[in-house]
């Protein structure tokens, strides 16, 4: 009895190791594998976006992601069954991310970022069944101020298949979240930081025995010279407009202090899964309100032109500083063809600083006539019209300078008249300037050098060393500083003369050098122009305004830029944000 004890037994040993080594082999070499190490990512935290002072214009916020590890998935299809039930996950996402080359991944693959604390406690519950699910807290942008600056700091999301091409042999994988447009972009790298890791030694069923970790090293935080409460400002202003633009600079350096494009979106939206109805919505929007105007906009520049016909005149020895032309009544023919002045009854005889304060079209038609085009083009490229200002963010338009060669290129060599020299002198015809590069134009006003305009002031690295940008210094502006100076007086006549028509951009104890603009739109209704700085005689702020299909410059632009001047130079109290949901002021204990 007990040799057949013994018999049974070691049968029954051998029966099981038979199961063991031979029928199940494969399978319990793969959970022998499993029950080993996995290695989970810890995101890096995000660099934070700051204003010149340090105050936080975009900065994070914990959020729970979860995961799957491809590798550790024994039927894709149960499991998608099961969690689409579970958490809200759409059909068949479980099967489409650890589908094909993800398939043998022990890195964890993203199934919804922002997830609900109904989904970690499902988790929680669940930790035996769900061995290869798994959640991660990372962190997700934060949008204190909403609107504010949506279209130069840009937005992440996570990293398109064309990205991981361009970026391999970069770190990045599928699930990443990467800079889409504005700052975000720009400075990626900068802000993205050194991802850590977590090795965790784990059983079959998830559950982890040891871990270690390689700690993450933050992004850089991007110092921006932008200052937040004349951006606060700014937006404010251009509450009164639909569409348009207004870019504000230090003409001595080139750093960019406040910019709005409008219409404008809520960068916040792409924190989170963005619904497809919302992405159509901002894209298919006839407004388009995710297209930066103030650096991507295209406009005649109307009369704030002007300035650059008189230099073009008086660098050619055409006129001098006094040389009166012919009496402005209202209206002049040339040829077959009569051009008008805005001033119906005319302005009389006038020199060219008249001239410009009162912007007498008939005035600069005459000039026009006898400079010829690629005379007065010459001149607008020293101020920078016709290129790229090199402002440090992804997309900006290099706009379009008028000469014979582009007319010909656009008409042919005989669809177009010696008449149009007319045009480009007031700022009409093909000439096409975006906000952005008005501003650099009037700073090349102002300081007789042109400016680089940015946004990064510094880089804050993780131990707190600040590394300054790279900035090329102005580059001076090849005209006469006497006839850059008469233009000056011309200037702040038009803000603070008796005929001037920029008056409503005036700041009490300085003097405004300022030009207006009404520009005709074969499209629709004329667009208002403003260019100008502050203080004339000490230029520390130029401003440049476009209100699309407004009407006058005088009207429009002008007080817009004036409530910009005013907040810089007259430094008070901070402006009160509001609430987008409500449009009422934000109280203190409400404020970011």
């Amino acid at each position: 009895m007990i040799m057949g004890g013994v018999t049974v037994a070691f049968l029954v040993l051998a029966s099981s190791l038979y199961m063991l080594q031979i029928q199940h082999h494969d399978d319990l070499a793969r959970r022998s594998r499993q029950n080993a190490m996995r290695t989970v990512p810890i995101e890096a935290v995000r660099g934070r976006i700051l204003d010149r002072l340090g105050r936080i214009i975009v900065g994070n916020r914990p959020a729970y992601t979860l995961g799957v590890i491809p590798a550790e998935v024994d039927d894709p299809a149960a499991l998608d069954s099961l969690l689409s039930a579970a958490v809200g996950l759409p059909r068949g996402l479980v099967e489409e991310r650890i589908g094909g080359r993800n398939r043998r991944l022990h890195r964890p693959v993203d199934l919804r970022r922002v997830a609900s604390f109904a989904n970690i406690a499902y988790l929680e519950e669940h930790r035996h069944d769900l061995p290869s699910v798994l959640y991660m807290v990372e962190s997700r942008r934060r949008y204190p101020y909403h609107e504010l600056g949506a279209h130069y700091l840009g937005y992440v999301r996570e990293a398109r298949e064309s990205q991981l091409v361009a970026l391999r042999g970069e770190g990045y994988v599928a699930g990443d979240l990467i800079g889409q447009s504005g700052i975000e972009a720009e400075f990626q790298e900068h802000l993205r930081g050194v991802e850590g890791e977590e090795y965790q030694e784990v059983t079959v069923r998830g559950q982890i025995i040891q871990s270690a970790r390689r700690e993450p090293e933050r992004g850089s935080d991007v110092r921006l010279s932008i200052d937040l409460h004349l951006q606060l400002a700014a937006e404010a202003a251009m509450d009164t407009i639909k569409r348009g633009a207004l870019v504000a600079l230090d003409p001595r350096n080139g750093e960019i202090l406040a910019m709005v494009s409008r219409p404008t979106f809520d960068p916040a939206v792409f924190s989170f899964v963005v619904p497809q109805s919302t992405w159509q919505r901002l894209n298919d929007n006839v407004e388009r309100p995710m297209f930066n105007r103030a650096t991507m906009g295209t406009y005649p520049p109307g009369s704030t032109a002007k300035m650059l016909t008189a230099l073009a005149a008086l660098d050619s020895g055409m006129i001098q500083p006094d040389t009166e032309l012919g009496a402005c009544a209202g209206t002049m023919w040339y040829g077959d063809r009569m051009f008008s002045c805005w001033f119906g009854r005319g302005h009389g005889v006038l020199n060219v600083t008249q001239a410009i304060e009162r912007s007498c079209n008939i005035f600069f038609y005459q000039l026009g006539r006898e400079l010829r085009i690629d005379r007065w083009a010459t001149t607008a490229r020293k101020f920078g019209l016709g290129s790229r200002p090199g402002l440090d963010l992804p997309a900006q338009d290099a706009g379009l300078v008028a000469s014979t060669g582009v007319y010909t290129r656009k008409f042919g060599r005989f669809g177009w008249r010696a008449g149009e020299a007319l045009n480009v002198a007031i700022g009409q015809g093909i000439t096409l300037v975006t906000p952005l590069q008005m501003a650099r134009y009037v700073s090349g006003l102002a300081t007789g050098a042109l400016p680089t305009p940015h946004l990064a002031a510094g880089f804050i690295q993780s131990d707190g060393v600040e590394l300054p940008p790279d900035v090329p210094p102005p580059v001076p502006v090849d005209v006469r500083p006497d006839h850059l100076e008469l233009i000056r007086e011309a200037m702040v006549l038009v803000t603070e003369g008796l005929h001037g028509t920029a008056r409503r951009s005036r700041v009490p104890g300085f003097r405004v050098a300022g030009k207006t603009g009404t520009a005709e739109n074969p499209h629709g209704d004329d667009h208002s122009w403003y260019v100008g700085y502050v203080p004339a005689d000490d230029p520390q702020i130029a401003v440049a305004v476009i209100a699309e299909n407004a009407g006058h410059g005088s009207d429009i632009a002008a007080p817009i830029a004036g409530r910009v001047f005013r907040r810089w130079m007259l430094r008070s109290r901070p402006p009160v944000p509001k609430n987008p949901s409500t449009g009422v002021n934000v109280s203190e204990r409400e404020r970011p």
